[in-house]
């Protein structure tokens, strides 16, 4: 019985059991769609009964879905509007809430219902004075009931209530609401509770709470938040140490420990569940538009009816320590509601807008994938050597399923054969450098991978083309990724980059540029920091209020630095006396915050000097290498200058409508902001060659400088030249082999780090279009001209040789924010 059981599920849900013997049911999506015929508004899963029971919101019934066939097998009429439910831990009763809080002419019918699984689903219900928001069981076999006024705990056994504890400040929906809302827009509220049952925690519209079952105590947390915090959902690890609210990963204690980047907000589109045994967390957060990182977002109104999501509706699989994308599968309609997973973790049960869905996230193989087997490919030429370059890649079903794929480049010049195919396949990817020559840097094109079978969003596949020219200086290490700041170590052979994509510092060894070390950060890491013992590295976020720190002997994590509720710590940076943060914040108004190192914690200074700590969102540090002064530089046009012997800020002026690119502080008081060299009053003094490009990167090294910079021709060539600090005037600008990464509009800031020269001066490292750029110290040294000694006549017949064979085919190797 078990093995017919364990197939139906497996047929249900188009899970491949042999390859070709069960096809998808939904081609290119992942999960089954249960339709109810009404709005599902909370769910229950019972594995004992083999059954999930389904609050069918409007339709006033409890649907019972079997799990062994995924249909409606009966229903169970109760009271109206059942907005919440959950299962006793032994299994004994069902218990209901009824969000009835009707005005006149109507009357309110807020109510209780107990459903008594041992006997024969006896019922009862019973009134509530106040809108009931949620009900969850706590291990002790009492139910949690939240209302707009009271925590209750009430007993199934006997119906009896206790209040625990009073609310202030819900304020409930009233009845009826306009057409096209949906349960979480109503009742806006959810709970849910760890699997040991210890641990209850909740959130409605202006509170999070988390009630300790085995003290009886109860934290509440009032929170304002832009975007709101959607989806309505709260899910919880299995020993409740974390759990996420909306679009936040929070501690027990409510400290936000993540949170997704970009979410829309929506209260009806979307869920997420915490899988603590396998470390993931599987969610659909819709995101919303982007806001320039210029101004603060502005705070949107509440929405009289939900919105739909703009974009097809993606289930992301991502860590459940810093929400990092590990893989993006399509789903057949929105989730809608809370998620459920089975006690093995194989399925995932989920309110969605038809009713529930069924998501085999175990058996996730038997689906059909795709996906490239290396995410760049990187072709290298020269000025004397323009034939057509061959190299091999691999698409792959990571199931190992016969899938389909077709491949499409997305500039000329790239050519893949075969373009389609079926899983693995190897294919071969040709450059035609001839197309390339009159570009003179690293031409970036796409390979967009796409299925009509497969379940997930597959990446495409990064080219970069490069035509090196004699002139150009340095060699590019292909690092894959969203690269956003690089740190030379002052004391070891090591420098850092920071990945913002994967949320992880790269770490170097800078004798052989080899990788040695992944650290990983929290969510959409900004900036890095060495603190002035050269022990610890600090790594600023936007979307966690903490900064996490490493010990740099050991390359391991210690006890990050808590900022203040609502505050994100984008930019850091340390002098001898002061450890800064530039942090956007959940308001109006951004800051920034001192950081108490010992301690670990951070507060808003109360002013910045006799300035107003008052700076833009968009704001960024750095510090002199000796510690004497931190640089702020904000994208309105702000600049101030930090002093540390008089341990306040000394200067602040405004001398430009806008600021972006490169900024730098030298141990003589001398400034860069973009072009501008700017002197210890943060006066502009020189303006630096802007002939040359887009700032990018700039270093100061004893009295001189160094400066990158790129042309706005994406394919050019970059150039580093040495400047003089004292006259601004460059020396000897030289082309590197690629050109510097520099702000685009998509991205966190405006502001670039993108330069590192090593503490033993052996090298430049340069972060660039492909990854990162080493440029030896003397980049700029006389080389001697290449010139042609002798010519040599190959026979006729070797040639033809060559182009017959493998020769030929040279194969070569912003943001949310909450707060409280």
């Amino acid at each position: 019985m078990y093995r017919v059981g364990f197939w139906l599920v497996l047929v249900a849900l188009g899970v491949l059991l042999v390859p070709g013997l069960v096809a998808p049911v939904y081609a290119g999506t992942f999960g089954l769609v249960v339709p109810i015929g009404g709005q599902a508004s909370d769910i229950a899963l019972d594995e004992p009964r083999g059954v999930l029971y389904i609050a069918n919101f409007t339709a006033n019934r409890i649907d019972v879905m079997s799990l062994k066939d995924f249909t409606i097998h009966t229903s169970l009429y109760v009271a109206p509007n059942p907005g919440a439910l959950a299962l006793s831990p032994n299994g004994s009763y069902l218990v209901i809430t009824h969000f009835g809080n009707y005005t006149a002419p109507s009357s309110p019918s807020n109510a209780l219902t107990v459903i008594n699984l041992n006997a024969n689903n006896a019922t009862q219900t019973f009134a509530l004075g106040t809108p009931p928001l949620g009900v969850a069981f706590g291990y002790d076999g009492f139910a949690l009931v939240v209302t707009t006024t009271n925590f209750i705990l009430f007993d199934p056994a006997n119906g009896q209530t206790r209040v625990v504890d009073t609310i202030a400040g819900v304020t409930a929906k009233t009845l009826p609401v306009p057409p096209a809302n949906f349960p979480p827009n109503i009742v806006a509220a959810s709970l849910n509770v760890s699997a040991d049952n210890f641990h209850v925690y909740g959130l409605t519209d202006t509170i999070r709470f988390h009630y300790n079952v085995l003290t009886h105590e109860i934290l509440s947390l009032g929170y304002t938040s832009s975007p709101s915090m959607g989806p309505r959902v709260v899910s919880v690890s299995r020993d409740g140490s974390l759990y996420s609210a909306g679009w936040g990963l929070f501690s027990s204690s409510g400290l936000l420990v993540a949170q997704f980047a970009n979410p829309s907000g929506l209260l009806n589109v979307g869920s997420h569940a915490i899988d603590s045994s396998a470390g993931l967390i599987y969610a659909q957060i819709p995101e919303g538009t982007a806001q320039s990182t210029a101004v603060p977002p502005p705070t949107p109104a509440t929405p009289t009816a939900p919105q739909a999501a703009s974009v097809a509706p993606v289930l992301q699989i991502v860590d459940a320590d810093n929400l990092a994308i590990r893989e993006k599968l399509q789903l057949p309609e929105n989730m809608a509601g809370k998620a459920l997973l089975s006690s093995k973790g194989d399925l995932l049960y989920t309110v969605s807008d038809s009713g529930v869905m069924v998501l085999p996230v175990g058996y996730l193989n038997g689906s059909n994938r795709v996906q490239a087997s290396q995410p760049d490919m990187v072709f290298r030429s020269s000025f004397c050597d323009r034939g057509m370059v061959t190299q091999q890649i691999t698409i792959l079903d990571p199931g190992g399923n016969h899938t389909d794929f077709f491949l499409s480049p997305s500039i000329p010049g790239i050519m893949v054969s075969p373009s389609i195919g079926t899983t693995p396949a190897t294919v071969q990817v040709t450059v035609d450098p001839n197309i390339f020559q009159n570009e003179k840097g690293t031409v970036t094109g796409l390979i967009n991978v796409q299925s009509l079978s497969a379940v997930n969003v597959p990446d495409p596949i990064r080219v970069l083309i490069n035509n090196r020219e004699p002139e150009q200086r340095g060699t590019f290490v292909n690092v894959p990724g969203t690269l956003v700041d690089v740190k030379a170590d002052p004391v070891r052979n090591r420098f850092y980059i920071l990945r913002q994509d994967k949320n992880q510092v790269l770490v170097y060894d800078s004798t052989g540029q080899n990788q040695i070390a992944v650290l990983r950060t929290s969510n959409t890491p900004t900036s890095m920091a060495i603190t002035m013992d050269n022990k610890y590295l600090i790594v600023g976020h936007d979307n966690s209020q903490l900064a996490y720190v490493y010990d740099l002997d050991s390359l391991r994590p210690v006890v990050p630095i808590v900022m203040p509720a609502g505050h994100y710590p984008r930019s850091v940076a340390v002098s001898t006396r002061a450890i800064l943060a530039a942090c956007r914040v959940a308001g109006p108004t951004h800051v920034i915050d001192s950081i108490d190192f010992p301690s670990r914690t951070a507060n808003p200074l109360p002013a910045l000097g006799v300035f107003k700590n008052d700076i833009n969102i968009d704001t960024v540090l750095t510090s002199s290498p000796n510690g004497s002064s931190i640089l702020s530089v904000g994208a309105d046009g702000t600049t101030m200058v930090y002093d540390a012997n008089a341990n306040s800020f000394i200067s602040a002026r405004k001398d430009f409508t806008a600021l972006s690119g490169a900024f730098a502080a030298s141990n003589y008081r001398q400034y860069i902001v973009d072009n501008n060299l700017l002197n210890s009053s943060l006066v502009p003094m020189r303006k630096l060659d802007p002939t040359i490009g887009s700032s990018s990167g700039f270093a100061f090294v004893d009295q001189t400088g160094l400066r990158t910079t790129a042309a706005s021709v994406q394919a050019a060539a970059g150039v580093i030249q040495r400047v003089q600090t004292s006259s601004g005037d460059g020396i000897r600008p030289t082309n590197i082999v690629e050109a510097p990464l520099t702000a685009t509009s998509s991205g966190v800031s405006q502001f670039t780090r993108t330069l590192a020269p090593l503490a033993d001066q052996s090298a430049i490292v340069s972060l660039t279009t492909s990854g990162f750029t080493i440029l030896p110290w003397d980049y700029d040294a006389a080389v001697a001209p290449p010139q042609l000694n002798k010519m040599v006549r190959r026979a006729r017949q070797s040639v033809r040789d060559s182009i017959g064979h493998d020769e030929s085919k040279r194969q070569r190797t912003s943001p949310p924010h909450v707060a409280g």
